[in-house]
């Protein structure tokens, strides 16, 4: 065995019992996750759910029926209504949604729902952080490491930490799975696609990138786009328009800090293990979602403890995909690196041709911290409307803040169906 191979395999030991360790520190593994996860929607969504089995992806995706539907029904005969995919924020997961599958599937408006975890998040796969989306934190030409230097030295472009997320999602949903594990999508089948924040963003993007109704075989008939308190919409301000890092106050400096060297809010919760993590956890969901009941808060806090303190990965998007930035009139605020406004939508939904899309929705909640999106977002609507004859519109929920889909879950039911 050579230095290379020893080293190598020092390594390999050194990782094994580093995951052991932290899962023994926090009482976590991917078996608990997934029994959480079951849990959840079995305690709170009458609709039975079959997992999907792929050896693409590493996407975990739950496919959810009135009755069982196998792929040889839909590849013969046209489904009579669209499927709705659902698709989470950061650091969230597909059992969030576990109060709108049941309202949709009993609408009759619906042939079935599908809830994906992005990879890297959720119950998916989780690349280690070499692989993941992380972005240096020495990566500005001015700096004295102008290589770049980071723990996982990945530095991930947004370009790149897009195509983390949307490469496997692709591979999923425009492979032909019509074995019995898998997904098919009939040639005709029309879907709804929705997104829900950086979930918003990314949903966009798919659906930027596969709208073409000439794409060919295999792939999916995006028919309406639904993005649920997006991130994106607003450009970054230009520096000039910027507070200078002098003059931010001490708490946002700590932020930038925090930001740049990519610390996640999950490594906090993992810092500080099985129970205290766990009260951390439900005292997020009792401050963000007030309204839940002891019970739900009981079951969708312990799948919200196992997805946040699994392997990190998918997280280190944030600073990839994302940049946090006190305007010099409008405040502080987070926004896409490669926004999603000014334009820059409409023009990659029209470029590719015939688009499949016949409609796209923004959703907004009332007291909702994104809503500094939405004049920005309102514009861009208009302009694909304009241009491309394309229904576009912008809602604003009563009663919601981030989470509309859970604060008013009556209303995004509504709107995913209308």
């Amino acid at each position: 065995m050579n230095n290379f191979d020893k080293a190598l395999n020092q390594f390999s030991k050194m990782a094994s019992t580093s995951r052991l360790l932290r899962q023994w520190w926090s009482a976590s593994d991917s078996k608990l996750l997934a029994q959480s996860e079951s849990r959840l929607l079995d305690s709170l969504v009458k609709h039975t759910h079959v997992r999907k089995k792929f050896n693409i992806g590493g996407l975990n995706i739950l496919e959810f029926n009135k009755a069982p539907t196998a792929a040889a029904d839909i590849k013969i005969n046209q489904p009579a209504h669209p499927t709705i995919i659902l698709t989470h924020g950061f650091g969230s997961g597909l059992g969030f949604f576990y109060r709108n599958i049941n309202d949709l599937l009993q609408s009759e408006k619906v042939s079935r729902v599908i809830c994906i975890d992005w990879l890297g998040m959720g119950g998916s796969d989780r690349p280690p952080c070499w692989e993941s989306p992380v972005r240096s934190l020495f990566h500005s030409s001015s700096s004295t490491l102008s290589n770049g230097f980071s723990l996982c030295n990945s530095r991930f472009t947004p370009s790149r930490a897009i195509d983390f997320f949307l490469d496997p999602m692709e591979q999923v949903l425009q492979h032909d799975n019509s074995n019995e594990d898998g997904l098919y999508f009939h040639p005709n089948e029309k879907i709804c696609l929705v997104g829900h924040s950086l979930g918003g963003y990314l949903a966009a993007r798919f659906a930027m990138r596969n709208n073409n109704k000439s794409n060919g075989s295999g792939a999916i008939n995006i028919s309406k786009l639904i993005l649920a308190s997006p991130v994106g919409f607003q450009p970054p301000p230009p520096p000039g328009q910027r507070l200078p890092f002098s003059n931010l106050p001490p708490a946002m400096r700590l932020l930038d800090a925090l930001w740049s060297a990519n610390f996640t809010p999950q490594q906090i919760i993992r810092l500080m293990g099985d129970k205290r993590g766990k009260r951390m956890v439900e005292r997020a969901l009792r401050g963000r979602i007030p309204h839940l009941s002891p019970s739900d808060v009981e079951l969708l806090g312990e799948y919200f403890y196992h997805i946040t303190v699994a392997p990190p990965s998918g997280e280190y998007a944030m600073n990839s995909l994302l940049e946090p930035a006190v305007a010099s009139e409008g405040g502080a605020g987070v926004y896409a690196r490669e926004s999603l406004g000014g334009g820059i939508m409409t023009e990659m939904l029209s470029q590719n041709g015939e688009s499949s899309i016949q409609s796209v929705k923004v959703l907004f909640g009332d007291r909702d911290w994104m809503s500094f999106n939405q004049s920005a977002a309102v514009k861009e609507m208009k302009e694909i409307q304009s241009k491309m004859g394309i229904d576009a519109n912008v809602h604003v929920l009563s009663g919601a803040g981030h989470h509309l889909y859970l604060d008013n879950a009556d209303a995004f039911v509504r709107h995913v169906l209308d």
